[in-house]
This record gives C-alpha cells, structure tokens and sequence, in this order.
C-alpha cells in the first residue's frame, strides 16, 4: 500500500513538472504562475476615495465623473486572475485532475456613474426637492391672506355708467297713477343711481365687520410665522433625511470594497493550498473548503453590488433625480464626524432644542392665532359691522311731463354711513362660535406640548445612539486590529502547510465580520450626529467630504 501510494505521488509530480515546462501541454484547473501578490496589489482593489478622472455630463449642482471610469467590481479577483481558467461551476474531481476555480460573475453595477458628496447632495435637496417647495408656497399663500386682512378697511372703488329708462303708469306716494315717460343718465364713481334715493352701488365702499377688521390682520401674521417655521421644519426633516440615506450610500460603498477585499483574500487561501494540494501533502477537503469560501466571499461582492444600486436609488428619489442615474459617493473614507459635543450635559442640549426647533416655534404661533380667533368671536357681538358708501358723478334727466327728455345735468355727491350690532341666532351662534375657537386653541397647546416632548425624545435618544456608536467604534477596531493579526499569522501558517484551513477560514470570517462592524459603527455614528443636530433646531451642516488626490487607506481596507 505505501508503494503504491509512493508511486501515485511520483507520478502526480511528474505530471506537475512537465505541465509547467514549455512544449508541454498544460492540465485544466492547473496553474504554473507564481502565487498571486496581496490584496493591496491586486488588479480591481479600490482605494478609498477614487474618483473618476474624465468628468461626463454632470446634473445641476454635482461633480463631474469619469466617463470612461472602471465600473465598481471590474478587475476584482476572478477572470484573467493566474490560475485560474475558465470552467463550469461547482466541478470536482480527485488529486489527479483539479478542478478549476469558477469565472466570476460581471458586476451589476452601470459602468457610467454620477459621483455625488454630502455637501452637494444637502445643497441639490434644498433647491429641488418638490415637498421642501410646496412647503415654500404655503407661506406665500398666508402672505396673500395677511394682505388681504389687512385691506378689510381700506374702500372698494366702483366707476361707471348708469342709465334708466321708463314708459308707462308710476304711482305717487299719494296713490295717484300717472303715465309717464322718464329717463336719467349717471357717469362718475358709483352706478346703480336711485333718483331719489342712495346708490345701490356707492363709488367708494366699506364693508366689514369691526371685528374682523380688528383681529384677523392679527390671526393673519401669526399664520404667516407658523408657515414659515413649518417650512423650516419640513428643510430639516428632509435635509437630515438626504444625510442619513448619503451616509447609508457610503456605507454600502465601503462594504462593497471590504467584500472585494475578502474576496482576493479568500483566493489568496485558495491559492496557498493549491499546491499542496496538487503535490498530494495537503487535503482534497481543505481544497474545497477553502474554494467554497471563496465562492460565498464572491457571493457577499454582488449582494453588496445590489445594495448599493438600492442605496442609490433610494438617494436619488430623496433628490427628486432619475433613479436610472447611478449615485456613486466620493470623497474620503468613512469617519466619525464630531458635530455635537456628547459630554455636553443633556438638561443643556434640551434647552437648546427648545429655544431654537422650528417646529416648537411653529406651535407657538398656531396658539397665538387661536387665541386671536377667541377673542375676535367675543367681540363680535360686541362691535358693529360698517357700511360706508360715497358717490360722485355727473348725473341727469327728464320726462314727458318736465322736459326735455335728457337734460339738466349737473354735479351729484351722496354720502352714506351704516352701523349695525348682529346677535348670531339670538346669541346662541356666538356662543357656539366662542367655544369652537377655545376648542381650537386647546389642541394647538396640546400640539405644542407633543413637539416639546418629541424634541425632549429625540435629543436624548440621539445622544444614546451617538454615545453607543462611539462606543462600538473602539470596540470594533480593538476587534479589527486582532483580527488582522490573526488573520496573517494563520495564512502564513498555511502557505507553509503548518496549520489547517479551517483556522485560516475562521479568521477569514472574523476579519470580514470586524470590518463590517466596524463600517456599521461610524455609519450609526455619524446618522446619530446628524439626528442630534437637526433634533437641536438647526439644519444639517454642509460637512465637505471631499478627499485630497491621495487619500490614506482606511483601516477597514487594510490587506
């Protein structure tokens, strides 16, 4: 049994020696390249912070991109890698014929892509996202109705002709009956001229009821405060909205070049073990453990390749783009941003919440108006409603029995002024009328004490968030770091055929996992900052992200 298990071997190497000397044909899945360099030399291993050279055509408000840019996954660990050729999935076969490890799959993602950074996606928010501009025309449609409350005293003017003809019987206030043919002509301000009489329509008119004259000018101003400290809100709402699914864009971005990086680690196993394999001094089965790992490394790269198309897609429908428009981040690698002081003591930051929230601003006004609304309905019955009416005009006439027919013109003026009380359904409608206006007024303080709670809320778990995050952060690069470690030393142990694979690929795992740990820490993080410094009353700041042309590698992308 040794013998012949001596003279399979002899024959497998034998075989190995003439497939890697020239003239001789080489067997399938075999490779006679050196062992492939480390991820950090690898052909499709992004650097933090790329960015495409030849600027495309660019949307209104963003930097330009390449065009002629690689698309994300292009040259990562797969075809034209050494040692590798092309064959179908998930073949197998004994020590004597390798199988071949499997073509990888082309990206998802577009080839052409639109780079876009936190500052200029906040800024193309602000101009042209359509709820933060309805918003915008609600304040211009309170500004009308606060010109219009403030004219209700100021007189409509009325211009024209009148003209009146009449044949036939008339009665007199005595009861006699006359037959007579009468007409007369007005031209001036007023029209509708009685002959003896007020005009029907004066030249010059007031008509409005004192209260409202008095108090909606006043309800009017506090509609126009409480619009626009709602659209200030809605920016907020919106704006730290574009923030978060930015940072979220970012994060897939980053675990896509983390999953690449795997990817071209766990070949890098595949590729320590082939040998020994081939020779027969290692395992089929470490083989094939360590080639499915790869395949599910593969397997991670183009689920974080979906991901990302979905975090694009979500960004550009915030922005109000075409979600066909591929939305890559650029800029600098991910890191905590400091925006608000965590040891700054809760009781302060709530204070500033309240003094400065848009929304809790907006809540006040709504209670001012409401009160205006009461007391313009207690008065009501209280003050007259005013009728004033002057005319001025030429006016003239005849008939039959003083001619001429038309005639006898000559200046005319009238001048009327009506004041009157009016108790609404005895009284009762006024009643009515008072209470539903303090029923009014009690929801807007009821509303006004939820905001205060929600912003108590929202600041308090924000800085829990924030806190926990930071925290995670440490915690994740203390596990990162000793990963690393790990990691290299049981790869050098396996290239040297000293340990099994099954170490190499358990700390494959544990750096994967750290890493992404580590992504989604800084990502809380920086979401929680953002929350925090909205939930404070103000909008999110345009943090440039923008990198330098040679951004330091990040520790989640250190081979």
């Amino acid at each position: 049994m040794r013998q012949t298990r001596a003279v399979g071997t002899g024959l497998i190497a034998a075989a190995f020696f003439l497939s890697s000397t020239p003239g001789h044909a080489q067997a399938p899945g075999r490779s006679s390249s050196p062992p492939a360099p480390p991820p950090s030399a690898q052909p499709g291993l992004p650097r933090a912070g790329n960015i495409p050279s030849t600027p495309p055509a660019a949307l209104p408000g963003m930097p330009a991109a390449g065009n002629n840019a690689a698309p994300p996954g292009a040259g990562t660990p797969g075809a034209g890698t050494p040692g590798r050729s092309q064959a179908v999935n998930g073949a197998r076969t004994d020590f004597q014929g390798l199988a071949p490890l499997p073509t990888t799959p082309a990206t998802i993602l577009a080839a052409e892509v639109q780079p876009i950074d936190l500052a200029t996606a906040l800024r193309l928010a602000d101009m042209v996202n359509p709820t933060i501009n309805r918003s915008r025309t609600v304040v211009l449609d309170a500004l009308a109705q606060q010109l219009t409350a403030r004219t209700l005293l100021v007189p409509s003017i009325n211009y024209g002709v009148s003209y009146h003809g009449h044949n036939g019987p008339l009665e007199r206030s005595s009861g006699k009956i006359l037959e007579t043919s009468l007409q007369s002509l007005f031209v001036g301000a007023g029209a509708y001229m009685d002959i003896a009489g007020t005009p029907r329509i004066p030249g010059v008119n007031i008509l409005t009821p004192l209260t409202d004259a008095i108090y909606q000018p006043l309800v009017a101003r506090q509609r126009v405060t409480a619009s626009r400290f709602n659209v200030r809100a809605t920016e907020n709402d919106i704006l730290v909205d574009v923030a978060v699914l930015q940072i979220e864009l970012m994060r897939h971005y980053a675990l896509l070049e983390t999953h690449r990086l795997s990817e071209a680690q766990a070949y890098q196993i595949v590729r320590a073990i082939e040998q020994y394999a081939i020779t027969g001094e290692g395992r089929q089965s470490d083989y094939d453990r360590a080639r499915a790992e790869w395949r599910y490394r593969r397997a991670d790269v183009i689920d974080a390749e979906q991901n990302l198309g979905i975090a694009a897609a979500r960004l550009a429908q915030r922005l109000n783009l075409d979600p066909s428009v591929k939305l890559q981040p650029i800029g600098g690698p991910l890191s905590p941003l400091n925006l608000i002081d965590l040891n700054t003591p809760p009781e302060e930051l709530i204070q500033v919440a309240l003094r400065q929230r848009p929304d809790l601003a907006a809540r006040t006004a709504e209670i001012g108006q409401a009160e205006y609304n009461v007391k313009e309905e207690i008065g009501r019955p209280l003050l007259p409603t005013l009728w004033l009416g002057y005319s001025g005009g030429t006016f003239g006439g005849g008939s039959n029995l003083t001619p001429p027919l038309v005639g006898n013109f000559a200046g005319r003026n009238d001048f009327d002024v009506r004041l009157w009380w009016t108790l609404m359904g005895g009284g009762l409608g006024n009643v009515a009328l008072i209470r539903e206006r303090q029923a009014e007024m009690n929801a807007a303080i009821a509303m006004r004490a939820r905001t205060i709670n929600r912003a108590r809320d929202e600041v308090m778990s924000n800085v829990g968030e924030a806190k926990s995050a930071f925290n995670r952060i440490e915690i994740a690069r203390r596990e990162l770091l000793s990963a690393h470690e790990g990691f290299h030393e049981d790869l050098i142990r396996s290239r040297e055929n000293l340990g099994r694979i099954i170490e190499v690929v358990n700390s494959l795992n544990l750096l994967a996992a750290a890493r992404a740990k580590l992504i989604d820490a800084i990502v809380q993080y920086d979401q929680a900052q953002f929350r925090l410094w909205v939930a404070l009353g103000t909008p999110p700041p345009l943090v440039e992200t923008t990198a330098p042309d040679e951004p330091p590698v990040p520790e989640y992308l250190k081979p």
